[in-house]
């Protein structure tokens, strides 16, 4: 029999956040629900925020230079505080063309924040990606199994990951840790630097609609969800303390190939055939997370069908943002 799930921590528990990253596709998402759960949040980006601040936002456009401030701001609360590192270099492509640049991001960026953290009681969460197992289980991927760094972005997550779990067992009844691997994320801003941003950006301008190989089978995951999924994993991580990782996906398997179909449908476009020939036995390659642990953890799953969130999408402009403040996953 099954262990019953616990119960789903509140989000309301939080009384301040600092999000770094705040103005990327995941960074907005994330400030939006906090801000309606009730939270104070700081936000720091280098870029400006879109609009009018909106009521219980402060931002810092300062980048790594406001983190004492956001250490002071952490500090002077009541209830749950989190940080949430969202900053970084998200394409994987720019990443491995440029090893250090990304190596700046991506790591020294996530150890600068731990050390001037240092002492701060926070839960800090990171967000990861499932690119660190490969693609080559034939089943959905479990936190246990091995890590394969065969990129530099996944080096980077993985030596990233670490440093989390180290400033975690550093300073216990302090600094805890919340790392969540990400499934592939889509949202009305994906960038085109992804399999189903690509798809999008082809839909908003008409179609047709192709893609390079059809056959890859990736775990599809909404940026809201993977914005809910981050703070529920991170107030989790206060309340329990210590270093939590789990994966953040719907544990669901879709072949890019669907993934044309289906857009295609609901776009009322053509699709054309693949651009690369069908090469005859080739790999299969299968991302797809398990997220069996998260909902141990937390008592929640991502529960937003691929339709419906492709359809939030409809409408929505097209932003390419090859260096955004995102941990997108690359198909």
């Amino acid at each position: 029999m099954p262990h019953p799930l616990p119960t789903p921590p509140n989000l309301d528990a939080v009384d301040r956040a600092v999000v770094f990253g705040s103005c990327g596709f995941l960074g907005r998402e994330v400030t939006a629900q906090l801000l309606q759960a009730g939270a104070a949040v700081l936000g720091i980006d280098t870029r400006p925020w879109p609009g009018e601040a909106p009521r219980g936002y402060t931002h810092s456009a300062a980048g790594a230079a406001a983190l004492p401030q956001a250490r002071a701001f952490l500090a002077g609360g009541h209830g749950a505080a989190l940080f949430l590192h969202l900053a970084g270099l998200a394409d994987a492509g720019v990443c491995q063309r440029e090893p250090e640049l990304a190596r700046a991001l991506n790591v020294d960026l996530v150890r600068e924040a731990l050390e001037i953290l240092g002492g701060t009681r926070c839960a800090f969460v990171f967000p990861s990606t499932g690119i660190v197992y490969g693609d080559g289980l034939a089943r959905p991927a479990t936190e246990d199994d091995p890590l394969l760094p065969a990129a530099e972005y996944a080096r980077g997550k993985i030596e990233a990951e670490a440093l989390v779990r180290r400033a975690s067992e550093a300073t216990p009844g302090l600094l805890c840790g919340a790392v969540c691997r990400l499934a592939n994320l889509y949202g009305p801003e994906s960038g085109a630097n992804t399999v189903l941003g690509r798809v999008l950006s082809q839909a908003r301008a008409g179609g047709p609609l192709q893609v390079w190989d059809e056959s890859p089978v990736r775990d599809f995951l909404h940026v809201s969800e993977a914005a809910e999924g981050l703070l529920r994993l991170g107030v989790a991580a206060w309340t329990r303390g210590g270093c939590h990782t789990a994966n953040l996906s719907t544990g669901q398997g879709t072949t890019v190939g669907q993934l044309v179909d289906l857009c295609a449908e609901l776009f009322h476009i053509p699709r054309l055939p693949q651009e690369r020939p069908r090469a005859e036995g080739a790999r299969p390659s299968l991302l797809v997370l398990d997220n069996s642990r998260l909902a141990a953890l937390t008592g929640w799953r991502p529960r937003l069908a691929l339709r419906q969130g492709l359809e939030s999408c409809l409408h929505s402009p097209d932003t390419n943002t090859a260096q955004a403040s995102t941990a997108q996953t690359p198909a």
